[in-house]
């Protein structure tokens, strides 16, 4: 059966690679992890180094992310070996199901798969909301597409047979306080907004105002995010404050070139 390569980029990871690791004993199909660091002034190298069973190969690259995920997992791909790549974040953990389904899943015909993903914030599962009916495609044939998007990237492929595997969630589990989600709300929206502002996508006084409360409402309302009582309502302010933030960034990028 072909071997899997799972990809990851690390920043000060040390304590996520120790906690959501352990599931690397039970899955021979990986052999082989590449690892591209952005330059982690903690433990992350050693503690990957211990944390991987012994037959697993690693590859691990020092480089900076420069704010681009998508061209650094597309500079990760080139050091794989194995055709399927399966690419996960250090703060997230596949499930026992998840595990056997790469064991036992048959990877002879290129397919693109994709998962649900369980949130965890704050410590309390969200069962409702945005996070219930996103699917993330996470495993995939290298040969057959690239990473795109330059925060939040997905992989785009040639046209290859598509699978959402529902049963198999993987775990979003970061190990963070409120003001470590407020501080990485911040970080992507600055990028986001650079992203959008390289794009010439002009800012709306329309969006600054609907953009976010369009997005609360969603979240909240329509997909039923009150359920999760209240880390839901947290959990989608922050959301719509994510969406105001890229356009009033946006618009400031486009104030600031002007002068």
């Amino acid at each position: 059966m072909p071997n899997i390569t799972l990809l990851l980029l690390t920043h000060n990871s040390a304590g996520d690679i120790k906690t959501n690791l352990s599931w690397l004993s039970r899955c021979p199909r990986i052999n082989e992890i590449v690892n591209i660091d952005d330059y982690s002034t903690d433990k992350t190298l050693p503690t990957l180094q211990s944390a991987i069973p012994k037959q697993i190969k690693l590859v691990s690259k020092k480089r900076h992310l420069d704010n681009n995920f998508a061209s650094q997992r597309q500079y990760a791909i080139k050091f794989a070996t194995n055709n399927y790549i399966l690419w996960l974040d250090p703060d997230e953990q596949p499930t026992d199901k998840f595990v056997d389904f790469l064991n036992h899943v048959n990877l002879d015909t290129p397919t693109n798969y994709s998962f649900p993903r369980t949130e965890i914030f704050l410590g309390h599962q969200l069962r409702w909301g945005e996070t219930r009916h996103i699917r993330h495609l996470r495993l995939f044939d290298h040969h057959h597409g690239q990473f795109t998007g330059q925060v939040h990237e997905t992989w785009q492929s040639n046209p290859t047979h598509q699978l959402s595997v529902q049963s198999y969630p993987i775990i979003h589990r970061p190990q963070q306080k409120f003001y470590d989600f407020i501080r990485k709300i911040d970080f992507y929206s600055t990028i986001r907004s650079q992203e959008l502002y390289s794009h010439k996508v002009p800012p709306s006084l329309f969006q600054n105002i609907f953009y976010p409360l369009g997005k609360f409402v969603l979240n909240y309302f329509f997909r039923l995010g009150f359920l999760d009582s209240t880390p839901g309502i947290i959990f989608a302010i922050c959301l719509s404050f994510h969406s105001f933030l890229v356009r009033a960034k946006l618009w400031h990028l486009y104030q600031s070139s002007s002068t």
